[in-house]
């Protein structure tokens, strides 16, 4: 470690001797930016800036927050492209749900996709039982949501299966691959 000492006076007039530890390289990289004379101006200024900064807690909790949706989004891209083979489990199902629900219109559309996510499959007269929709507006609920999805992530992530799979036959089911 070497010693840098800076010789300055604060704003109000008194001189006061700082003494920093840095590395030597560091200090090498600071004498290649900064002339011999200037140094003390130089690390005055940081320190000055530094200290103006202000660290805003809802900024720090957005930037947080946000990386936690890109890392979601990065897990969810996977699952799609099933390069996680785990598409049951608890938190893909939450996951894939918030993800989904962002394309939804209304309430009724976000129980459609939750009912959906928590089945992986679902007949139209299962869905009328839970949100009082005629089947025909069922159908078109999910052929909107369906489109949008293919919109959004370049493929339809909702299909219908006329055969019988998982002891559903007609059924609505989220197609990751």
């Amino acid at each position: 470690m070497c010693s840098l000492i800076l010789m300055e006076g604060t704003h109000i007039g008194k001189t006061v001797v700082l003494t920093v530890k840095i590395s030597e390289e560091l200090l090498e990289e600071l004498n290649r930016k900064v002339e011999r004379g200037k140094r003390s101006e130089f690390v005055k200024e940081a320190i000055m800036e530094k200290l103006r900064q202000k660290p805003n807690s809802e900024e720090a909790d957005l930037k947080e927050e946000i990386e936690q949706l890109r890392s979601r989004i990065i897990k969810l891209e996977r699952v799609i492209k099933r390069e996680e083979p785990n598409v049951h489990n608890e938190l893909y199902k939450e996951d894939l749900k918030q993800l989904l629900n962002y394309i939804c219109n209304d309430e009724t559309d976000k129980l459609i996709i939750n009912r959906l996510v928590e089945s992986g499959g679902v007949t139209t007269k299962e869905l009328e039982a839970v949100t009082s929709l005629k089947r025909r507006q069922i159908l078109n609920r999910i052929k909107g949501i369906a489109s949008r999805t293919e919109e959004k992530f370049g493929k339809k992530l909702i299909q219908f299966k006329r055969t019988k799979d998982k002891g559903k036959r007609q059924a609505w089911w989220i197609e990751p691959n």
